[in-house]
């Protein structure tokens, strides 16, 4: 309370700061306007019709490899001296070993920049050894590049693509690709819903930069225990379907009132992964008003896996319980 009257008095309610701040991101907003590889790279990809990651490589290749992230981040430096609340121009990233900023976002692509602390890196590698944590593939194809490498060691995890002709099993599994010293300028391409990577170590801060297409070309994001390296979960890597199992689950978990009401239009959603998701949260809130529709689902359903599924379930709940 006592900093948010601080905040209130000295910046939010100070016609002097708020002239500052504003001016600050107009000034930080000219100065980017004027760098050429910016303006260049969302020219070149806006123009394509509908661009892959492949048609989009090269460009990602050679605006990762220019003067344009540095560029872009002196102008926010310098801006920020003009006012104390300054913020910089993007969708700001924070887990608990990497943050970052998100500086370019078009209907075809992002670009990215990433800062890992070797502190960080190390305690979440020295805490996951007694808890079980998982390897969780890219939503989506994206080109890495190292700025500075810090001299970090990386192990690349890779797997066989999870498609409608290659569905997931129960011996679904990833693998070791490589494990490697990073080098400053070293680029890695992350296959969406087949690739990944994790730091081993690092002795100074790691600093990448990273550039993605936004339509995937993957349905789902495998998971991976770390011990084992055997299937734990999927998920989807379409935002919206992502967020739709999420709000299910939230429903289910808060004891919602509406929760059924609410999740059962999304049991007939286009993607199949999604649907049978939504019916195993159902069930879970009312088994009694799910079940007609688990019936329904094994015999009608467009996907043979969601019916199959479907049929298990039935035939698993069915079955009496010996004495």
């Amino acid at each position: 309370m006592e900093n948010s009257q601080f905040f209130l008095s000295q910046y939010a309610n100070n016609p002097d700061e708020q002239a500052k701040f504003f001016g600050a991101a107009r000034a930080a907003s000219d100065r980017h306007a004027e760098l050429a590889e910016i303006a260049l790279i969302k020219s070149s990809i806006g123009a394509m019709a509908a661009p892959t990651f492949e048609d989009m490589r090269p460009h990602f290749s050679r605006f990762l490899a220019s003067d344009a992230i540095a560029g872009f981040f002196r102008n926010e430096v310098e801006c920020s001296l003009e006012s104390d609340i300054h913020q910089a121009q993007g969708q700001s990233i924070d887990n608990e070993a990497m943050t970052g900023l998100q500086f370019i976002d078009t209907d075809h692509f992002a670009v990215a920049t990433v800062v890992a602390d070797p502190t960080s890196v190390a305690f979440k590698k020295h805490r996951n050894r007694s808890k079980p944590s998982s390897i969780m593939m890219t939503p989506k194809d994206l080109l890495v590049r190292f700025i500075k490498g810090g001299n970090a060691v990386v192990t690349v995890y890779t797997c066989d693509a999870i498609t409608d002709e290659s569905p997931a099993t129960p011996d679904t599994s990833c693998r070791v690709l490589r494990t490697f010293r990073v080098e400053d300028g070293d680029e890695l391409v992350l296959r969406a819903g087949r690739d990944s990577f994790t730091f081993e170590s690092a002795e100074t801060v790691v600093c990448f930069a990273q550039a993605y297409a936004k339509q995937s070309t993957a349905s789902v994001m495998p998971e991976f225990d770390s011990a084992t390296h055997r299937l734990i979960g999927l998920s989807a890597t379409n935002d919206k379907a992502s967020r739709i199992q999420m709000m299910a689950t939230i429903l289910r978990l808060f004891e919602h009132g509406d929760a059924f009401e609410a999740c059962l239009p999304f049991a007939g959603h286009t993607d199949y992964f999604v649907r049978w998701y939504v019916m195993r949260e159902l069930l879970a809130i009312d088994a009694d008003r799910a079940w007609p529709l688990v019936e329904k689902m094994a015999e009608q359903d467009p996907h043979p896996d969601v019916r199959r599924t479907a049929r298990r379930t039935l035939e698993h709940f069915r079955t009496p319980i010996a004495a």
